[in-house]
């Protein structure tokens, strides 16, 4: 049975019934910030089968997105709390809580922690549904009991939602570069999206699938007397680099196209002697929840310092301003929490009044935290943050906020969150 993926303008209108029949053996591991106790058990339970886990060299639940999936535990202590979390399959770690509000995009949501209470017999089971923001691959459950301090650990691996086979009609769609033409573009690239051939005056649902296989969603257009729309919307440094599908489908015709669009970074050259170091701050030095410094010289004295990171997907991250002190230096502390991803980062500096762009030579590695989320309160600046700088003043955190995707000039219609 083949089932199409539709959107709705509130959410994905889909309802499935769960019957438990996979079950996950699960292992129990000391983690990276601190030891655990072993021995607690925690099963991912899906209906769809089981699918390769590359991070686990074997079979694991398959869970589909917008689809739910259970989660039993057993063998932590009677009527304790347990909190559970979800490390993503590019590291980055949040609650059920934070994870179910996720943009696609920036995926900054406060980390408030998810706890349960298990029963007399220290077992619990609750349901939960994949998010179309969570992007494919192998993901990770951890339960942390509270009292016991026992740590359980399952996986599950994460598919798109299969679609039946697509009636095209006669509709067509279009995404290209506006300056080029081209269905290929840079960072900052306006981009327009041309449909034609759908029934007159209905609803086209249109989301745009990411490279990592993350949904995001997209206004509903609403087509002319003779069946076409037109919108554009820009492709700023937000979003990560690589192959986009953008899907629109006819409400009333269910006349349904594909269209693709090449996402790349913007080159920057350095063009000045300036320097620009990394080093790590404090202990766990390289982990999520750690601080690098960066350190700048040979800038302007008293000069704004436009500082940016290039994160492992490519996407980009502002800071806010730096400004240099007498002798055209500055620094600042820089968190990496755990809502960030794990690998390569680089920063780069551009001095507001000399023009001089430095990218470091030295770049931030961040390895794999703490992973479970149980901090009250949690973080909710934007991350990566400024902690400290030379100004001896505190930083508020990326200039990126979470945000739904807007076109340039959108006509009458409702932005569709998934």
């Amino acid at each position: 049975m083949t089932m199409k993926l539709h959107w709705s303008k509130k959410v994905f209108a889909l309802s499935f019934a769960l019957v438990l029949t996979t079950v996950l053996s699960l292992f129990a591991f000391k983690s990276a910030a601190q030891d655990y106790n072993q021995g607690a058990l925690l099963f991912p339970l899906s209906t769809n089968g089981v699918a390769r886990c590359a991070r686990t060299g074997r079979d694991v639940p398959r869970v589909y997105q917008t689809q739910e999936f259970g989660v039993a535990l057993r063998q932590f202590w009677d009527n304790e709390q347990v909190y559970l979390s979800i490390v993503f399959p590019d590291g980055r770690v949040f609650s059920p809580n934070a994870a179910g509000k996720l943009d696609g995009i920036v995926d900054m949501p406060p980390n408030f922690p998810w706890v349960a209470v298990t029963s007399n017999g220290g077992d619990f089971y609750a349901p939960f549904t994949a998010s179309a923001t969570w992007p494919r691959g192998c993901y990770e459950l951890t339960a942390l009991g509270g009292s016991s301090n026992r740590l359980a650990s399952g996986f599950f691996a994460l598919d798109s939602l299969p679609m039946g086979p697509m009636n095209h009609g006669r509709a067509t769609l279009i995404v290209e570069d506006n300056t080029t033409g081209d269905p290929a573009g840079l960072h900052g690239a306006t981009v327009n999206l041309f449909g034609r051939g759908f029934a007159a005056q209905e609803n086209v649902s249109v989301w745009i699938t990411a490279p990592d296989g993350t949904v995001i969603g997209y206004p509903t257009q609403f087509t002319s007397d003779v069946g076409s729309f037109a919108s554009s919307f820009t492709f700023d440094s937000r979003f990560a680099t690589g192959r986009y599908a953008f899907t629109a489908l006819g409400q009333w015709s269910d006349y349904q196209v594909i269209a693709t669009f090449d996402l790349a970074a913007q080159p920057t050259t350095p063009n000045s002697y300036a320097l620009l170091a990394v080093t790590w701050k404090q202990p766990p030095q390289n982990t999520q929840g750690g601080q690098f410094e960066i350190a700048g010289q040979f800038f302007f004295a008293f000069e704004p310092v436009v500082v940016w990171v290039t994160l492992p997907d490519n996407s980009v991250r502002t800071l806010p301003d730096q400004y240099t002190n007498i002798y055209g230096e500055f620094f600042a502390d820089i968190t990496f929490d755990e809502r960030l991803p794990i690998g390569t980062y680089k920063f780069t500096a551009k001095g507001v009044n000399s023009g001089r762009v430095v990218i470091s030579q030295d770049v931030a590695v961040l390895q794999p935290g703490d992973p479970v989320v149980t901090a009250v309160p949690p973080t909710t600046d934007a991350a990566p943050r400024v902690d400290l700088n030379n100004a001896f003043g505190y930083g508020q955190g990326g200039a990126l906020e979470q945000t739904g995707l807007m076109p340039n000039d959108p006509p009458a219609v409702e932005t569709l969150v998934p």
